[in-house]
């Protein structure tokens, strides 16, 4: 007898013929909602961005329609998503996304819906690096300690 069970709690199928990589997919409060809700946030190598907040499935029953939040295409292959204090002046989350000769930061945000069409999400550019050299990925963080 085991104590433990793996179950599927959640899953969704993404686009035809759509590649993906182990950097392409990243778990946080993008939206800085503040609710505890993380989001799924998953790039692909043919530039599209989605962000998704799942809901558990019922038996028998696929992904509702209301869990893709946000689906946007990025033209450039997305080779890494990362999601942390990347704009000076606020504590708020911001996403990264890691294309092969550049680094884009986006703000994302919700605005609340007035019918049952839902909430409206968008992503507004904050700032882009381009790179001199081609990238594979990259790492973040508060190197040495600093806050």
């Amino acid at each position: 007898m085991s104590l433990f069970k793996a179950r599927d709690w959640w899953s969704t199928v993404l686009g035809e013929k759509e590649e993906f990589d182990q950097g392409c997919l990243c778990l946080a409060d993008v939206d800085n909602s503040g609710n505890g809700h993380d989001k799924i946030i998953v790039g692909s190598f043919m530039g599209y961005l989605r962000i998704f907040s799942p809901h558990s499935v019922k038996a028998g029953g696929g992904p509702q329609a209301e869990d893709l939040l946000l689906e946007v295409h990025l033209r450039d292959p997305v080779l890494q998503v990362e999601v942390g204090k990347f704009v000076s002046g606020t504590e708020m989350l911001h996403l990264a996304v890691l294309h092969s000769r550049k680094l884009c930061v986006y703000s994302v945000s919700g605005t609340l819906g007035n019918v049952e069409h839902g909430n409206q999400y968008q992503i507004k550019l904050m700032y882009e690096h381009h790179l001199q050299r081609t990238a594979c990925n990259m790492t973040y963080g508060p190197f040495g300690g600093v806050k």
